[in-house]
């Protein structure tokens, strides 16, 4: 059975999910976004981003609401609270509101409480990937008591969206990829930093093959666990040689952003002791390791 989609907010990641779906046969497809009342450039923007799409653009986030099943708000994390009490007056019950966006699993979790007094379903479902790489077909979690017909209705359009599971909240998709993104941003800026530095020294291709070669030896799951083992009896040590190459990043004139949370990171895991107290021998398993985080209330 067809249904009517809308967008709140249609940036990159909304342009791309909403392309990706009218390849696939969803026909009815409408979006809003404050670009449209801006002019200028944002207002060419998105119209050019519509047409493209060919998704059908809408004159206000209350067309939006008015008249689709499904609503999903694609506005920066900031945006995200007063956007959802914006759509709240016009919601109605059996209404589906999917919040895509960044926003902390507090906000999210307030946001439904308010929609289920109208009757609405309130979904939190993270985007786990990049829409401009995979479009519609990015891995999404969701979370909610909506999150099981968000993911039936959309399947078939070849979303890929995973439930965090039975009962679970809004905010509990966020929370997985709050977590997640710490790694990915993080790696992404240390990656930056570390080809800056090799850069400036003319020794990037050295510092390619070197890491490949450590790093394909072994999949990120035993990579992960042999390294956060390891954390709790060398860290002082690479606390050590790490500020050594801070010291040189400065000679070559590159600012140590990354490298200086590094250092402070495992300088706070050599104060735990662990060294000593393990006898130099690291835990070889994720549960010994959480063990000793928490018998040390390790923050």
């Amino acid at each position: 059975m067809g249904f009517k989609l809308g967008y709140i907010g249609f940036g990159e990641a909304a342009y791309n999910m909403g392309k990706g779906l009218k390849k696939e046969g969803f026909e009815d497809i409408c979006a809003f976004d404050v670009a449209l009342n801006m002019g200028g450039a944002a207002k060419d923007v998105f119209l050019h981003r519509a047409e493209d799409a060919g998704v059908t653009v809408a004159q206000s986030a209350q067309e939006v609401v008015d008249s689709c099943e499904v609503v999903v708000l694609c506005v920066p994390a900031k945006f995200t609270a007063g956007t959802a009490d914006g759509l709240l007056p016009f919601a109605r019950k059996g209404q589906l509101f999917v919040d895509t966006t960044t926003a902390l699993p507090r906000i999210k979790e307030a946001e439904a409480e308010k929609f289920a007094e109208k009757g609405a379903k309130y979904v939190d479902s993270a985007m786990l990937g990049s829409l401009v790489v995979s479009a519609h077909k990015v891995p999404m979690l969701a979370s909610g008591d909506g999150a099981e017909e968000w993911k039936e209705r959309m399947t078939p359009f070849a979303m890929k969206i995973s439930l965090v599971g039975p009962g679970s909240k809004p905010g509990a998709a966020s929370r997985i990829k709050l977590a997640r993104s710490v790694f990915m941003k993080g790696i992404e800026a240390l990656i930056v930093e570390t080809f800056l530095f090799a850069r400036k020294m003319g020794i990037e291709e050295n510092i390619l093959e070197s890491v490949s070669n450590s790093m394909d030896k072994e999949s990120f799951k035993e990579l992960a666990q042999r390294m956060a083992g390891a954390d709790l009896v060398h860290s002082e040590r690479r606390a050590f040689e790490v500020g050594e190459a801070m010291e040189l990043m400065e000679e070559v004139g590159v600012e140590p952003l990354i490298a200086a949370g590094a250092k402070k990171r495992l300088e706070h895991s050599a104060a735990m002791g662990m060294n000593k107290e393990l006898g130099g021998k690291a835990p070889k398993t994720w549960e010994e390791v959480f063990a000793v985080w928490e018998k040390k209330d390790y923050k």
